[in-house]
């Protein structure tokens, strides 16, 4: 270990109760060397120091004070020989501290009153029956004080400027004139005074005054703009209330101080709770208290709380942030860790969701922009136990929220629970720096926190902690130590890489698998924790172990873990009277599981199953019922089911080959295991009042049961026998379970379940932050056991409809469920899948798949078919399987496709044509019965669509092809090396825009498939699908996929090769996508400003559109409508000059007439054009002859419709210049083109024969013509 890290230097403010006795040691060992020291302070008493009259004057007045009794200060300390004093013993008193010196009783002075005087202060009766009030007209001078002697001169007139002489004789003149006629006015008049002449002066210049007026004798005070208080005169106050009373006779109490003795007033009350307003734009700053509640601004809180303090607000109870980061750095070793303890549970509460509705702002975020990451690390280096164990906790809270893995630790049990969650965030930008080495900490953690940690060397410094708090007391240092394991568990979360880079820290890793995975069993000591088997520490290697075989391996490989574990299993069932107080079985167990579904450590496993298993499970089971036997039952069953994966993948693997598995674990080891899940689960069944998971070891005996018959069926062992377990399991367990009270309380309960996502978190550090457990993990194991049991026996789903008569009752709760998903999963486009709705996913599949059996002759709800395909987009990288058993569902179903829908398939089209002729000759129908005959060819075209989409997206990924659909097994048995045991926590499996297929990567890559029959195929299939779920309304196109993108996906079919759109099939379903986005008016409501999903930007798309209809589209008339579409007026200007001036000579291509235009063509005229540059580009191309009326009729209507507008539009004074001049064109060249010419002044609308005109011009249009020819 570095010496930097195992000697830290000392504190630098402060001085720590360690450095004191370090610094008595040293002074006891130099008192006994008898060295004289280096330095001496010698006295001088005699020398005589000049000293102003003001010190004299003092000195003269506190001449009668015995030194020996005071603590006076002096400015200048004279030594004096106190040899011969005698030295008094102090009394021995009852009190803990001296009691406060006090004038005497007070009782009588309310009876007191002075002459002359209408009310007297406490003090003044004091000294008035005291005797030391000699005249109450010195009393009266408290009122009007003497002017001559009291009121000093100006201290920012100095006179300087009138010579020495003469300015401070001029000054006093003034002086004296200012006390004459201060004199002359009373008090109420100085007071009027004094208030013009507040309200006369600047502020800032007030200001000045006060800060000038060093002595606080003229101190002006003011409240709301000038309202005049009080009047400070002399050295008194009128109408001064102390706080406290003061007696004469206690030392320095002459002068008084008021500002200083407001502190010790009471406290106002709590003001009224402030709000977002004018004078607070930003909101107020949140105060809490110590344990992270949120304070009330209006709650009277005693003081005695300790939540008050000398801020801006003292009278508001607890501490803002802002404060909390002040006290964090404190040289006071109290206030530190009360500061970094109250960060603490601040953090978790946030964790927690506690501040969600009461904080404007997420409060995670802005911590760690505040820069808590540093702070809690400088904190982790004090040498102090108290700082740094508060810095770990702080760390722990921050970024691994404790109830994110509570509920992972509750769901791993479920049926595929096996997967972890990998929290990466977003892959590091570097800006302009060349690799992440050049970011600095700060850049780093902007945009990902877990890395800043890698790179503050922390994991020295834990090795560094470790190893100092094994020397400490085993009850302070329990929860440190676990809290250290939390952060190494999030930091093993964050990525493959992490993992790795943890593994290879050598220090690290060989402390933690020595002291906290011992080889050698020790007899467990209470509170002890090194040296013995610690859950967390086994957690921790369940999760660098999740990320790949090899890992697991290495891991095994290095520290022997086959044999560590083996030992303690071993001692675990040896002493078996202590079973209910061991924690650390459940979690050894659960990583040898996650050892045997990467392949390793099953034969060590299954040796162990006759001699150690299965006694401890008939332990088990004695003791039932209790928590933590349920929990250690819940692991084995988990760890039986990873095992029956395991074999059955082995067999079917190796079945072929000529390998000797003799001394392999085969299913013979695992047969008997029947009968023992079925005996622990139908201990789930009773009713007891222990606080046991019965629902959960439910759950995992229902899932492992149906793991056990899909095993012996992929084997084909016995088959015969596989009836019999179904129906012993029918009547013995799931039937009973179907009539157990919990099970329709969590039906009941589903409504109210879905899986959220945190509003909370940071983009830098991703969470989970589900509030609590769902019922969907008993309900997949439900469905999941229902669905093997419909395939073994056929008789069951017509017979029972057992899911049927549960959920589908009157009142349905699932219907209702299902409706709130299918809004949630297309409430937005940019909507991240929280990490635990991929149960809701499995749930969802299977209970459709079920009720799709139990109703074979009767049609499901279009709903069902729509919650499905909304799901592909949602799935979670990992769930291959699962995606490729809904497509074969919905795409094979071809009933659903063949409904008829009258209003769907009804044509709205503005059309009149019948056809439409290409560029290629050919002639594309356009009617409503061609679209329909199109629609159905598309269907029976489905199940090879099947192949198609399940090959693009790579979902084909099964080592076997299973004749029982499961997802729990098909997750698991996969060809691909690189198999993992975790998926990103939000990273979906296909895009949004699915069902376009390929287009989307050809259109950013036409070349990258070559081959152009294969490329057609692409095309079409594509083509196909999506015109199917057009036709049908299809929801995940309507709320999944931008208008925008639906039609540049589409329109963007012209970009795949030069000859592709004279393909008659492919010309065929171009003309019937336009008119079903005519007929949803969906033309008219592109976002022409925004992007395309998973594209480009849309100017670009269409820049490339119009590049391609400049190179190879001959004047094709259905490429000509795809074009025009974004030249209408309601869409940006820049697309109209991009084709009309930009790439003007596309413009003689565009031949298409009113008629052909396939949407409405009232768009293209309405709104009037108001850009300029296009108005004189029109009037451009109009009299140079690039547009004809007999060439491009379309076009040229367009260019003189709004030329007209143009010209006879009245309002637009600041063009009538371009509008004179256009119209002194147009005369010019009437005598080459008349009709040009009549046709652009007499123009009257548009219709799809051709321009209007007026056979004679309005009135009111004839003025304004001669008027701009004037």
């Amino acid at each position: 270990m570095d010496n930097d890290l195992r000697v830290r230097p000392k504190p630098k403010f402060g001085i720590s109760d360690d450095a004191e006795d370090e610094m008595l040691q040293y002074q006891e060992l130099f008192q006994r060397s008898n060295l004289q020291p280096s330095a001496q302070v010698v006295r001088e008493p005699t020398i005589k120091r000049q000293q102003s009259n003001e010190n004299e004057d003092r000195k003269k007045k506190h001449s009668n004070v015995d030194l020996t009794q005071t603590t006076v200060m002096r400015p200048h300390i004279i030594e004096r020989d106190v040899s011969t004093t005698p030295i008094q013993l102090p009394k021995l008193v009852s009190d803990s501290f001296p009691r406060a010196k006090h004038r005497g009783g007070e009782d009588d002075l309310d009876k007191i009153t002075l002459p002359n005087v209408k009310k007297a202060s406490l003090f003044a009766k004091q000294m008035y029956r005291d005797g030391k009030l000699k005249a109450c007209k010195e009393l009266e001078q408290t009122k009007r004080p003497a002017m001559n002697q009291e009121i000093s001169c100006s201290s920012l007139l100095t006179g300087i400027g009138l010579g020495e002489v003469t300015g401070e004789r001029e000054l006093q003149r003034i002086h004296d004139e200012n006390i004459d006629r201060l004199k002359s006015m009373d008090e109420k008049e100085i007071l009027d005074e004094k208030e013009k002449l507040l309200n006369s002066l600047d502020p800032k210049l007030i200001a000045f005054i006060r800060k000038r007026n060093k002595k606080g004798e003229d101190i002006i005070r003011t409240v709301d703009k000038g309202n005049v208080e009080k009047m400070d005169v002399g050295n008194e106050t009128v109408s001064t209330q102390l706080p406290i009373d003061i007696d004469s006779r206690w030392i320095h109490m002459d002068s008084i101080e008021y500002e200083k003795l407001e502190w010790i007033k009471d406290l106002p009350k709590p003001s009224v709770q402030r709000t977002v307003d004018d004078s607070h734009p930003e909101g107020v700053p949140a105060r809490f208290d110590f344990k992270g509640n949120l304070m009330s601004r209006t709650v009277d809180v005693p003081v005695t709380a300790a939540l008050h303090h000398h801020g801006e607000e003292p009278e508001a109870a607890g501490y803002t942030l802002e404060e909390l980061f002040h006290l964090s750095r404190s040289t006071v070793l109290q206030q530190r860790v009360l500061a970094l303890q109250t960060l603490s549970n601040i953090i978790r509460q946030a964790h927690a969701g506690i501040y969600d509705i009461e904080l404007q702002l997420p409060l995670i975020p802005k911590l760690i922009e505040a820069g808590i990451l540093f702070l809690i690390r400088w904190a982790m280096d004090e040498q102090i136990e108290a700082i740094y164990m508060i810095a770990i906790e702080c760390l722990a809270n921050l970024i691994a929220p404790k109830k994110d893995e509570e509920i992972l630790s509750k769901t791993m049990h479920w049926p595929c629970g096996y997967y972890e969650p990998v929290l990466t965030p977003a892959e590091i930008q570097l800006g302009d720096k060349k690799s992440e080495s050049d970011l600095t900490d700060i850049e780093i953690l902007e945009q990902d926190l877990v890395k800043c940690l890698f790179r503050m060397n922390l994991f020295k410094r834990i090795v560094y902690l470790f190893d100092r708090m094994k020397l400490l007391s085993p009850l302070t240092i329990l929860n440190p130590v676990k809290n250290t394991f939390h952060i190494l568990i999030r930091m093993a979360r964050h990525s493959m890489t992490s993992a790795n880079q943890i593994f290879e820290e050598r220090e690290l890793m060989d402390f933690i698998i020595r002291e906290f995975i011992p080889e050698i069993i020790i007899p467990k000591e209470e509170g002890h924790i090194y040296e013995h088997l610690l859950p967390e520490a086994l957690k921790f290697c369940r999760i660098l172990a999740s990320h790949g075989s090899t890992l697991a391996y290495n891991l095994i490989n290095r520290y022997e873990l086959h044999q560590r574990l083996t030992n303690h299993l071993v001692a675990a069932v040896n002493l078996s009277l202590s079973l209910q107080d061991n924690t650390t079985l459940s979690e050894l167990l659960s990583l040898w599981r996650i050892f045997i579904l990467h392949g390793h450590m099953a034969n060590e496993f299954g040796s162990l199953i006759p001699t150690i298993i299965l006694p401890l499970c008939r332990m088990c089971i004695q003791q039932m019922p209790h928590l933590i036997i349920s929990k250690i039952l819940i692991q084995l069953i988990t760890l039986f089911d990873a095992l029956i994966v395991y074999i059955t993948k082995f067999i079917l693997k190796h079945q072929k080959s000529s390998e000797d598995s003799t001394n392999v674990i085969n299913w013979s080891h695992i047969h008997g295991l029947f009968d023992l899940i079925l005996t622990i689960a139908k201990q789930t069944l009773i009713e007891t009042d222990e606080k046991i998971d019965l629902e959960a070891l439910r759950t995992t005996c229902l899932s492992c049961l149906a793991s056990f018959l899909i095993g012996q069926q992929l084997l084909t062992i016995n088959l015969l026998d596989l009836p019999t377990k179904v129906r012993q399991i029918r009547f013995q367990l799931f039937e009973p379970i179907l009539r157990l009270k919990s099970t329709k309380q969590l039906i009941e309960s589903i409504k109210f379940e879905t899986a959220i996502t945190s509003t909370n978190t940071s983009a830098n550090l991703p969470t989970l932050t589900q509030r609590n457990t769902s019922p969907f993990g008993f309900l997949i194991a439900l469905l999941r056991f229902t669905n093997i049991m419909y395939q073994i026996d056929k008789s069951l789903p017509d017979s029972s409809k057992f899911i049927s008569q549960l959920m589908l009752t009157k009142d349905s709760e699932i219907v209702v469920y299902i409706k709130k998903m299918l809004n949630k999963l297309t409430s937005s486009v940019t909507r991240k899948t929280p990490w635990f709705e991929q149960y809701e996913h499995i749930f969802l599949f299977h209970f459709v798949q079920i009720i799709h059996q139990e109703k074979s002759t009767h049609d499901l709800p279009s709903i069902y078919y729509e919650i499905l395909l909304t799901l592909l987009p949602s799935l979670l990288k990992g769930y291959h399987y699962l995606a490729q058993e809904i497509l074969k569902f919905v795409l094979f179903d071809l009933s659903f496709w063949k409904r008829s829908n009258e209003i769907e398939l009804a044509d709205l089209s503005l059309v009149t044509n019948e056809s439409l002729c290409l560029a290629s000759n050919e002639s594309i129908k356009i009617s409503p019965s061609h679209r329909t005959i199109l629609y159905e060819r598309a269907v029976e075209h489905l199940p090879s669509l099947y192949t198609y989409y399940k090959n693009i997206f790579h979902i084909n990924r099964s080592s076997i092809d299973l004749n029982i659909c499961d997802i729990h097994f098909g997750n698991l048995l996969q060809i691909d090396d690189s198999f993992k045991l975790n998926i990103h926590y939000s990273q979906t499996l296909i895009d949004l825009t699915w069902p376009y297929g390929l287009l989307s990567s050809l259109y950013t890559n036409v070349f990258s498939i070559a081959d152009n029959d294969k490329r057609l195929d692409i095309i079409m299939n594509t083509l196909r699908f999506v015109y199917i779920l057009e036709m049908k309304n299809n929801i995940i196109l309507y709320k999944m996929v931008t208008k925008t993108t639906r039609f540049a996906m589409i329109a963007g079919i012209y970009l795949l090769g030069s000859d592709v759109f004279l393909e008659k099939n492919v010309a065929d379903y171009l003309v019937a996508f336009l008119n079903c986005f005519n007929e949803q008016n969906l033309l008219q409501k592109l976002e022409t400003r925004t992007s395309i999903q998973s594209l480009m930007t849309f100017f670009d798309f269409y820049r490339l559109l119009v590049d391609q209809y400049e190179a190879c589209s001959f004047g094709d008339v259905l490429y000509s409508n795809y074009l025009l579409v974004p030249l209408q007026q309601i869409y940006d200007v820049q697309l109209r000059k991009h084709v009309w001036i930009e790439h003007s000579t596309i413009l003689k291509y565009l031949r298409l007439k009113p008629d052909q235009i396939l949407f409405s063509l009232e768009t293209f005229f309405i709104p009037y054009e108001n850009d300029p540059d296009l108005i004189r580009y029109y009037a451009q191309v109009l009299l140079n002859g690039t547009i004809r009326k007999t060439i491009q009729p379309l076009l040229y209507m367009i260019a003189v419709h709004h030329l007209n507008v143009f010209l006879y539009d009245q309002t637009r004074t600041e063009q009538s210049d371009l509008q004179r001049n256009i119209m002194k064109n147009l005369q010019m060249a009437s005598r080459n083109d008349k009709m040009l010419y009549d046709e652009i002044v007499y123009y009257k609308t548009f219709s799809r024969d051709g321009p209007v005109i007026f056979e004679s011009l309005p009135l009111i249009r004839i003025n304004w013509f001669q008027k701009l020819l004037q």
